[in-house]
Parts: structure tokens; C-alpha cells; sequence
């Protein structure tokens, strides 16, 4: 496996079967519940660039519901799911 250039926040790895991105940060229970994926797999660095952007700004969002999540559980109020 060679290292490629890849978004910020992202590891980038070429191999035999594609390109590779993993993240360099942990993801939330919460943003992985929600569709945040922590690698990625891709035919080409163009494809691989796209997924990387769009799972970047998809933790942000969700990340940004799980604080006003967060924010409406007041005293005796659970955060989490339901």
C-alpha cells in the first residue's frame, strides 16, 4: 500500500483493490448512528476527494444535532436516541 494526498482529517491509501481514506479522528456513537461513515472506499482519487468532502461535512451537521440534542435534555432528561 503507497499513501495518497487526501482531504484534511483523512488518511489516504492506494492498493490493488482502490483507494482507501479512514479518519483521523473518532467519530460519536451518535454521528455513527446517523449515517457517518469512518473509511471510505474509491475507484479514483476524484471519487475518493468527493466522499471524503461529503462524509466530512456530513459529521459536521450530525455533530451539530447531537449538541442541540444535547442542549434540550435538561435536569432529569436523557440525551440519547428516542
Amino acid at each position: 500500500m503507497s499513501v495518497i494526498k487526501c482531504m484534511p482529517g483523512w488518511h489516504g491509501e492506494r492498493s490493488d483493490h482502490g483507494l482507501r481514506a479512514t479518519r483521523m479522528t473518532p467519530l460519536s456513537d451518535y454521528q455513527l448512528l446517523n449515517g457517518c461513515l469512518d473509511e471510505i472506499v474509491a475507484a479514483d482519487e476524484g471519487e475518493l476527494w468527493l466522499l471524503c468532502d461529503a462524509q466530512t461535512r456530513l459529521a459536521e451537521r450530525v455533530a451539530t444535532a447531537e449538541r442541540l440534542r444535547a442542549g434540550r435534555a435538561g435536569p432529569g432528561r436523557r440525551a440519547g436516541p428516542g
